[in-house]
């Protein structure tokens, strides 16, 4: 054989290799989710939806958007990349197992417009934020967890919750050694606690506690954390205790400070603190009711 038959014969090799090697198929920047669809293909057109969550984020790219486009129960997840989750108004995105949030410290996730219910499964979490960035979670129910609706153990992290319902899970919300602001939700009839900030900074605003088996909202920290919680234009009321601060074990700091919020009726007392708490009135506060008391401020600070 000449060298130029050789040469032919390595083309042609090289060419057959490049048509028969299959090419990687590239991430939708949107991926469309339907209760009707099918967990084949990249999903990027609405007329070929996805069947499940998993599915629909594994096809999408690093901040992409899934958009849900029709009722239906889409089953758990766990995202480790920036993405947002949409569930327009008028769509039931039914969500029965866990979502577990695990990105990096330059990463946001969005979940918004969800119906998540472990009662069927009786997962512990609604919503298990393990590490990352940023937590986005807008419009959002989440009922009859085992454990907790929101689990933000993601030291570090930002979490940011808006116009979202708790209800009947052990704990509505915990947020432990990260940053949270909550507007606008409800933590209601929760076995345990309402909103419960654990060695962390949490701001709550215009939202209601009512009905949890001890605590609507509560700050406490373990030995050595140190736990600021601000509560301004809430309600709490029918549950254990109204407002209560708790810092456990040597070195640990709880304060809360609340300002212009009702707090009434609630059964044990309306406020409450243990093991030199911090619980300041920011002023504009309305104690009081049936039960519970009047009292149990530590200080007032006076409004500027």
């Amino acid at each position: 054989m000449n060298r130029s038959t050789i040469r032919r014969a390595v083309v042609v090799s090289l060419f057959l290799v490049v048509i028969v090697v299959p090419r990687a198929s590239a991430q939708a920047a949107r991926v469309f989710l339907s209760g009707t669809g099918s967990d084949s293909g990249d999903c990027s057109n609405a007329a070929t939806p996805c069947r499940s969550l998993q599915y629909a984020i594994d096809q999408a790219a690093p901040g992409a958007e899934v958009v849900v486009v029709s009722s239906g129960g889409y089953g758990g997840a766990t995202i480790t990349k920036s993405i947002s989750v949409n569930a327009p108004t008028g769509v039931i995105a039914f969500v029965g197992r866990t979502i577990t949030v695990n990105i990096a410290s330059t990463d946001t996730v969005t979940l918004r417009g969800l119906s998540m219910n472990g009662a069927v499964f009786g997962d512990n979490d609604g919503i298990f934020f393990t590490a990352g960035g940023t937590l986005n979670i807008e419009n959002t129910v989440i009922a009859s967890f085992a454990s907790y609706g929101i689990d933000d153990n993601a030291s570090g992290s930002n979490l940011w919750v808006h116009n979202c319902d708790f209800k009947k899970n052990y704990t509505g919300l915990i947020v432990t050694g990260a940053s949270a602001v909550i507007e606008n939700a409800r933590a209601v009839e929760n076995s345990f606690m309402g909103m419960w900030a654990n060695s962390a900074t949490v701001v709550i605003r215009n939202s209601v506690a009512e009905g949890n088996g001890n605590t609507g909202f509560y700050a406490f920290s373990n030995a050595g954390g140190s736990t600021e919680m601000v509560v301004d234009s809430c309600m709490a009321t029918d549950n254990n205790y109204g407002l209560r601060s708790y810092p456990l074990g040597t070195g640990s700091v709880a304060t809360l400070r609340a300002g212009q919020n009702i707090v009434m009726n609630n059964r044990t007392a309306n406020l409450s603190t243990s093991g030199g708490g911090g619980l300041i009135s920011q002023g504009g506060n309305r104690i009081g009711g049936a039960t519970g008391g009047t009292t149990g401020f530590t200080s007032t600070v006076a409004q500027q």
